[in-house]
């Protein structure tokens, strides 16, 4: 049985948009019901030239009779077109044969289709690299999260107790800086913010203001917070710089964010439980006890060290004057000097009293030299505060390779610490 007649009906009075024109004339002969919508009832006579601007970028029609598809975008009226077109012979006359149809519902689904597969690549990918550090610290996830999101600043915010710890990263310079302040109400209110609106640097709390400041932020700058929650009492927060190009799109994936808490919440809860063992209640630096561990565990077994021995001028004129509250707060400072400077490979001690000690693992001579110099400019920034402490602090740095012996290093730090001590000290001073 023949079908092509009732073929031909279907298609081009079911589905339409056929046209036909004499090949050598380009004068429209035949245009079904779609195009006469499209283009007028009295478009049969016209030439195609002057009504199909289609027709202008129609590829060269094989005389074979094979005919070819190719596609062309409307963007006029947004539409994307797949067009079939042939030759044919009718009484010793060549006809081109023109079959349109529509596609953009199905190129729009395409382009959403391609965008989820992208975007959940992406996602397996960062998943993948973030599981893979969940016994890390916080270092490790702040750059995987400006990288994902795109954006130059990131911000990990957290409560402990009556403190609030601040861990920055600028992706320009792959640089960390870490602050501590005081816990109140002013404060507590990052922790509130909504996560699908702006954050104005001037509506931040005054510290927060001035810490976002050291990291480069300034009146304009805007933020985001990305994710935050509580463990076992602490608060915390994600934060992001607003940056062009942003991925704000996706912030808002569940999954996503899903794995950023389990990893930030497994590290809360990690160190909540060894977290006061390890670290000094006054300025939230580790201790002596963790040192003389990782003396014994790790700094031995480096292949390279340095060591930078810091002793804080003055604490005892300090106390005996303004009282030990006042020599607290020249402690801290000197503390917030050193958090500044800390990584997952910086580590930062108080010793005790006025002693604190800062090992850099597996560095150069010329990157202690110049995280030593870093140290000084954020000790000249805290200083420039108007908060009526002036901090002076000695420093000894001593570097070593393998095979470095840490007791010598020691000694080398302590001796060049006890000179510069000197050569700051006020005169008349007792060096201590």
């Amino acid at each position: 049985m023949e079908f092509k007649n009732e073929i031909a009906d279907f298609i081009s009075d079911g589905l339409g948009g056929i046209t036909i024109m004499e090949r050598q004339s380009k004068k429209i002969v035949y245009a079904d019901k779609l195009f006469q919508e499209k283009y007028g009832d009295n478009v049969i006579g016209m030439f195609g030239d002057d009504v199909y601007l289609w027709l202008g970028d129609c590829p060269d029609i094989p005389e074979d009779g094979c005919g070819i598809e190719w596609e062309w975008i409307d963007t006029d009226n947004r539409k994307y077109y797949k067009i079939n077109s042939t030759l044919f012979t009718r009484e010793d006359k060549k006809y081109e044969l023109h079959y349109l149809t529509d596609i953009t519902e199905y190129m729009g689904l395409n382009r959403d289709i391609t965008k989820y597969m992208s975007f959940f690549k992406r996602l397996s990918g960062f998943q993948t690299a973030v599981l893979e550090k969940l016994s890390s610290t916080y270092y490790e996830l702040l750059p995987m999260l400006a990288d994902y999101f795109m954006t130059n600043m990131v911000y990990f915010v957290m409560q402990r107790e009556e403190a609030v710890d601040i861990i920055s990263y600028s992706k320009m310079g792959n640089t960390y800086s870490n602050d501590r302040i005081s816990m109140n109400t002013d404060i507590s209110g990052i922790f509130a913010m909504k996560q699908d609106t702006d954050i104005e640097f001037t509506d931040l709390a005054g510290e927060l203001k001035e810490v976002f400041a050291l990291s480069g932020s300034k009146e304009g700058s805007k933020f985001r917070m990305l994710c935050g929650g509580e463990v076992s009492g602490q608060k915390y927060g994600v934060y992001l710089s607003v940056w062009p190009n942003m991925d704000y799109a996706s912030m808002k994936e569940q999954v996503l964010l899903s794995v950023i808490r389990l990893y930030l919440e497994n590290g809360l809860m990690r160190e909540k439980l060894i977290y006061a063992s390890e670290h000094d209640h006054l300025t939230g630096l580790y201790n002596k006890g963790k040192y003389l561990a990782m003396l014994e565990s790790e700094y031995p077994n480096l292949n390279s060290i340095a060591i930078l021995n810091f002793d804080v001028n003055d604490l005892k004129t300090m106390n005996d004057t303004y009282g030990h509250e006042a020599g607290d707060k020249l402690i801290i400072k000197a503390a917030n000097s050193i958090r500044k400077v800390l990584t997952n490979k910086i580590h930062g001690y108080r010793m005790g009293g006025d002693e604190f000690l800062m090992v850099a693992c597996d560095v150069s001579y010329e990157e202690a030299d110049r995280l030593k110099e870093r140290w000084e400019q954020e000790l000249e920034r805290l200083n420039s505060l108007a908060d009526g402490v002036n901090c002076v602090m000695a420093v000894g740095l001593a570097h070593g390779s393998k095979e470095y012996r840490l007791s010598e290093l020691l000694e080398q730090a302590d001796k060049l610490m006890y000179e510069d001590k000197k050569r700051k000290k006020k005169p008349g001073a007792v060096i201590r």
